[in-house]
């Protein structure tokens, strides 16, 4: 079980499957993938900047939504990019 795609479907509310995940991943050669998470990086934080009245995740999780459309893959799989694009990674504490 990959931590990091169980996290992201949780925030995205996807079931998608791993697999699935990896094959959308594909679909698109690094440099597309940068080209996406630096529009998406810009968006996100532009749109939360601009849009106090809707809580930030609604926003977030919008614009995830839509680089996704554009791209033909999931919202989640857009979420993976982002953070391989970051290079962050989740840390699950043992105790909490």
């Amino acid at each position: 079980m990959n931590m990091q795609y169980e996290i992201a479907k949780i925030i995205t509310k996807n079931q998608i499957s791993d697999e699935e995940i990896d094959k959308e991943l594909a679909l698109l050669s690094r440099k597309q993938w940068n080209e996406q998470c630096t529009l998406l990086d810009k968006m996100m934080k532009e749109h939360v900047e601009n849009h106090k009245d809707k809580p930030a995740e609604e926003v977030m999780l919008q614009d995830l939504i839509n680089v996704g459309a554009a791209n033909n893959v999931s919202e989640t799989t857009v979420w993976i990019a982002y953070l391989k694009w970051q290079d962050v990674e989740y840390i699950i504490p043992d105790k909490m």
